[in-house]
């Protein structure tokens, strides 16, 4: 009895000693393995320093910078000729069409016969007058020796009476001559003006561009009679010169300047042309709340007017710090990102600048080099541990 005892005690004892044995190792196993869970990995992406555009984006169609109507205002002529079509560059002065002159070279010919007339008949008011000076001249001197001897009681008062007659009929007679010379005179004033009208006339028969440019479209037709109502002959693009006319929303136009520089992505063309913004409407359409803008283009052949194009105008350049939109998270109007420093997320108030399409600028709250959590708000909060890896640009969309 006393033998089992001691080999109870004995297998108690060594039991205890096997536990105090592995619980130090056990003990030792946790410890390990609680080391060994590591923070969440993060991907994160330094903020850098890059050139940021702010922009806005118009649509509108190409229209000439400033359109030339031509025309005559020569009716009834028939259209003989036409040396210019649409599309055809024009130079100024140069005669783009030429209308049938017959019946103006007959008035004028008919206006120098008149002319003749009218200074055949001043050579003869002339002469005339020269003849009735004589006649006043002669009925003066008669005059005089009749009041002479009438004033010695020689002749009668009958003769007397005649030549005073006579030279009162010579007086009139000069009169009617010079006057019938003033009319002659005023007739040959006459004639001269209308054979200025009809040599304008002739001159506007050969119809000439008024300025150099691109002829936009002919609406004259060889053997047509030219008409007052019928419109222009020809419309031409002054110098050639075209523009975007666009409408922008009311609360954009605050921000437009003149010659703001614009890339133009024309209808049909693969790059874009460069322009400028050359006139911002005053005035905002009440119905429409939209304002007009016009952008000056420089000069190219595949441009043609009517064309739609959608126009970027840079508002803004300059350098600052950039982080992708996706690293920006919001909190109400409050816009936050999260910097990961020595493992630790420590989330900031930032405020932000100019923004594009894939990246955002931060005017305060970040400086250049910091990472930030690429994805910001999505799987961790201020304060978290974490284990922070670099990621490319490319990855999420930011401009390097």
């Amino acid at each position: 009895m006393r033998n089992r005892r001691t080999k109870l005690l004995a297998s108690v004892v060594l039991a205890l000693s096997l536990t105090a044995a592995l619980i130090p190792a056990a003990m030792a196993e946790d410890k390990t393995a609680v080391q060994a869970v590591k923070p969440p990995v993060i991907n994160v992406i330094p903020a850098v320093e890059a050139e940021m555009v702010a922009s806005i984006t118009v649509t509108g169609t190409i229209v000439p910078r400033q359109e030339v109507a031509v025309g005559t205002d020569v009716a009834g002529l028939i259209v003989l000729e036409l040396s210019a079509d649409q599309g055809d560059r024009v130079m100024e002065g140069e005669i783009i069409a030429r209308l049938d002159k017959s019946s103006l070279e007959i008035q004028l010919a008919q206006i120098e016969a008149q002319r003749a007339q009218a200074e055949a008949s001043i050579a003869q008011s002339e002469a005339q007058i020269v003849d009735a000076q004589i006649a006043v001249r002669q009925a003066q001197e008669a005059l005089d020796r009749a009041r002479a001897l009438s004033a010695k009681g020689i002749t009668s008062k009958a003769d007397f009476d005649n030549a005073t007659n006579a030279y009162d009929s010579a007086n009139a007679r000069l009169n009617t001559s010079r006057q019938a010379l003033v009319a002659s005179q005023s007739q040959l004033q006459l004639v001269a003006a209308q054979k200025r009208d009809v040599l304008l006339r002739i001159e506007k028969a050969d119809v000439k561009a008024p300025t150099t440019g691109v002829v936009l479209s002919r609406n004259a037709l060889l053997g047509g009679i030219v008409s007052m109502n019928a419109g222009p002959l020809f419309r031409i693009a002054r110098d050639g010169e075209f523009e975007l006319s666009a409408n922008i929303p009311e609360v954009d136009l605050p921000r437009l300047k003149p010659d703001m520089p614009v890339a133009v992505r024309v209808s049909g063309m693969e790059q874009p042309v460069s322009g400028r913004v050359r006139l911002i409407s005053p005035e905002i359409t009440a119905s429409s709340r939209l304002g007009a803008v016009k952008i000056s283009l420089e000069r190219n052949d595949a441009i043609r007017p009517g064309n739609f194009a959608r126009a970027v105008i840079e508002l803004t350049r300059r350098n600052g710090v950039s982080v992708p939109l996706s690293a920006v998270v919001y909190r109400g109007p409050t816009a936050l990102v999260q910097v990961v420093k020595d493992g630790v997320v420590d989330t900031r108030k930032v405020t932000l600048g100019i923004r594009n399409d894939r990246a955002v600028e931060v005017l305060d709250g970040l400086t250049d080099g910091e990472d930030v959590v690429a994805r910001a708000g999505t799987f961790v909060a201020n304060g978290d541990r974490v284990t922070p890896m670099r990621i490319a640009a490319e990855t999420t969309g930011a401009v390097k």
